[in-house]
């Protein structure tokens, strides 16, 4: 049998780099007997709702039957779904009614920590987990300084605010394995602060797309937007490795070599400069750098792209020319995309993505890129204005401060933690607070777990027992997002202000505390209660709707939930940089130490005779990352993960459909089941992200499929800092792997 090297090489060569177009189907008759739907029980009440799946918080009604959600429905008057869901909202409810769920305060009883092992769970009041949690930060803390605590979780208010009241510096966040890439290069060159949210593709005429697969994934205003352009009659081309849902429904799918996508960028930026084919008044106006633009970008001309991408250059030439001259035409990204945090080059990709969205002028502008509408709402701060903080230290175990453009958003660290903890640099780490983060979220998970048993105190707040629960020594549940109230502001589809209202479909079913009376337990149990003196997360909507001249009443009486400032769309006339305009040449950027313009690097791992395959990373559109394989709605729809093989490469390895593989990387290797199929390159193999959960206590998800970030390899800061990425970002599909029958 011929190498998998060889087969890569030889297969990739002579696969077909055309376009794909989707197939005519015609209706099949059906002659059965249709049996009759159910009739609808009497619904006794519906509540505004608000998904929390994922961050697109679309807004919904929730209609309940004798006490229990019977049915979920999107909000028609909301800005993001616009009256529908994505199968992850409508089958959301399972997880609140799921018999898995964390019901009372645990403590660890087994010092052992690790898979297979049993954590020995003992029910306690919530009054002892808070000593217990307060007693060891504490203990922590005096030991060996405050900044011997790491919280690692999303940065919310509370949890800031202990953070800062304790005297840690150490925050961690994901943002590193998600789209940091994306928010260094938003800031440096446009907006000063992060990346914005809305891709207007309902007006859009040209979509071009470099890996942007968010229809495939099920993001809700995504698919929608997508579908509405398509049916609009704009023009869709996909560069994308495999042959996905988004590729499926484009007028034309180029398969292109993983991580190359900056060469192709930049040479279509060759092309739209060097032709004169840019929208020279946006340019004038809103720009800042074309001429060292132009200058810098003449030696990436499209046969030079060909040789790297393998896209033959007059189809690079094309799509160009059809992309500057059809208007309004948007390059759309969201977050692990070409240009997040996938490959060592992909900072330089998402900032040629900025480049070709200004150069067609589509940033801020109908059909583009557009910065969210958002209400103005008063910071947390404002409300509760805080007492004096100690002192923190300015080094971190995220190596924040040395990372001058995404550092001060803090959106960084969570694929350096575990050899910081690991090699106790640039000091210990002896104790850990986790909300809603997880073992199989980071690369190297078996290294994170050897990480977190290094610990002397690990505490968690989660809904479910994951792998991060497992590794705890106190559990706090939180209820479901479905017994929660409050409100959200909307963001990924905003052209006005417009916020949805958050009403509990139900009292608790079980023992369970919201985040903020978590956070505020912990603080008083350590003796920091003063800094949340009079603060409530209802008191902070109160106050920040009263500012807006409304209130939570008012919002439950609305006969749709929302509070909305409808007014005309109004594009920018400035922007957040130093120069106020769009910049080509980023100050920002070298003044940092990075290049200011995005010039040619490839991305890290190459093929080798020893892993001869690319690792492509995907998603199934009924899931939400590693959290809803519990949920048997979803399972049913994408019920395993698979390693994905291209047809002629399996025949020649000797592989079937369904046979079980070996997929391994130089720090790690995974056994899951072959899937064979004609639309990936032959030198790529892809698996889904999201399986692989070793906790027992998920009796669905616990031993399915296998988790494809075992095997991408973790960083230092050190080395962090050696790849000169300004995103400090993950390289999450920068990996090259064999395949063999297991």
């Amino acid at each position: 049998m011929a190498s998998s090297a060889a087969v890569a090489a030889g297969a990739a060569g002579n696969f077909l780099l055309s376009g794909c177009q989707p197939k005519e189907e015609k209706p099949v008759a059906d002659d059965k007997p249709q049996r009759p739907l159910p009739a609808e029980p009497e619904v006794t009440a519906t509540k505004f709702n608000v998904c929390n799946v994922c961050s697109a918080n679309c807004a919904m009604f929730c209609d309940i039957v004798d006490g229990k959600v019977w049915r979920i429905r999107g909000n028609p008057d909301d800005q993001v779904c616009r009256g529908h869901l994505c199968v992850k909202g409508y089958s959301s409810y399972k997880m609140l009614y799921d018999p898995d769920r964390l019901k009372y305060p645990m403590k660890r009883t087994n010092p052992e920590k690790g898979p297979g092992v049993d954590p020995g769970w003992v029910k306690i009041s919530w009054e002892e987990a808070f000593q217990l949690a307060g007693e060891k930060f504490n203990e922590a803390k005096e030991k060996y300084g405050p900044e011997s605590i790491v919280f690692y979780t999303r940065p919310h208010d509370f949890a800031v605010r202990l953070a800062k009241a304790i005297g840690t510096p150490n925050l961690v966040r994901h943002h590193d394995t998600c789209y940091g890439s994306h928010e260094a290069v938003w800031r440096a060159t446009v907006t000063g602060k992060g990346r914005p949210w809305m891709l207007d593709l309902y007006n859009a005429k040209y979509i071009l797309s470099f890996g942007w697969d968010q229809p495939s994934k099920g993001k809700n205003m995504s698919a929608q937007g997508y579908i509405h352009a398509l049916n609009n009659g704009a023009k869709a081309v996909v560069f994308n490795p495999m042959l996905t849902a988004t590729a499926a429904l484009a007028s034309e799918w180029i398969p292109i070599k993983p991580g190359t996508d900056l060469a192709v960028c930049l040479a279509m930026i060759n092309v739209i400069i060097s032709e004169e084919l840019y929208d020279k008044d946006f340019v004038e106006k809103y720009t800042e750098g074309i001429d060292q633009l132009k200058a810098a970008v003449q030696q990436y001309t499209p046969a030079w792209a060909e040789e790297i991408s393998e896209v033959p250059a007059a189809t690079i030439e094309r799509v160009a020319r059809e992309f500057a001259t059809t208007k309004p035409a948007i390059v759309p990204n969201h977050k692990r995309d070409a240009g997040g945090p996938l490959y060592a080059n992909s900072w330089r990709t998402s900032f040629a993505f900025v480049i070709l969205n200004a150069l067609v002028g589509s940033i801020d502008r109908e059909g583009g890129v557009i910065f969210q509408r958002t209400p103005s709402l008063k910071p947390f701060d404002e409300v509760f204005p805080p007492l004096e903080f100690p002192k923190a230290r300015k080094e971190t175990i995220m190596g924040k401060e040395k990372f001058p453009v995404i550092g001060p958003t803090g959106k960084l660290g969570s694929v350096t933690m575990a050899e910081a903890i690991l090699n106790e640099k640039p000091y210990p780490v002896k104790a850990m607070f986790v909300r809603k983060q997880n073992v199989l979220a980071v690369p190297d998970a078996p290294r994170f777990v050897e990480a977190l048993k290094k610990l002397d105190f690990v505490a968690v707040a989660d809904i479910l027992p994951t792998e991060i629960v497992q590794m705890a020594d106190v559990v706090f549940p939180e209820p479901h997002f479905l017994e929660t109230s409050g409100m959200t502001e909307r963001i990924y589809f905003a052209f006005y202000p417009q916020i949805a209202l958050k009403d509990p479909v139900g009292d608790p079913l079980y023992e369970t505390k919201g985040y903020g009376s978590i956070i505020i337990g912990i603080a008083k149990a350590m003796g920091l209660g003063e800094h949340f003196e009079g603060v409530s997360g209802g008191k902070l909507d109160d106050e920040r709707l009263k500012a807006l001249g409304s209130s939570m009443d008012e919002l439950k009486a609305s006969p749709n939930g929302l509070w909305s400032d409808q007014k005309p769309f109004k594009p920018k006339e400035e922007f957040g940089t130093a120069s106020k305009k769009i910049e080509f040449y980023s100050t920002m950027l070298k003044e940092g130490g990075y290049d200011p313009m995005p010039t040619w690097q490839p991305k890290r791992d190459l093929p080798s005779n020893d892993y001869p395959f690319y690792l492509l990373v995907t998603r199934y559109a009924a899931h939400r990352m590693t959290e809803s394989q519990n949920n048997e709605l979803v399972m049913q729809v994408a019920p395993v993960n698979y390693a994905t093989l291209n047809k002629a490469i399996a025949q020649q390895l000797g592989v079937k459909d369904g046979d079980e593989v070996m997929v391994e990387s130089r720090v790690n290797k995974i056994k899951l089941k072959a899937r064979v199929i004609e639309g990936i390159r032959p030198d790529c193999v892809s698996v889904e992200h999201g399986f692989g959960h070793w906790a027992k206590d998920l009796t669905r998800a616990f031993g399915v499929g296998a988790n494809e970030g075992d095997l991408v390899p973790g960083f230092t800061v050190e080395e962090m800092i050696a790849l000169k990425d300004p995103g400090a970002t993950g390289c999450m599909s920068d990996v090259c792997v064999k395949v063999y029958k297991a």
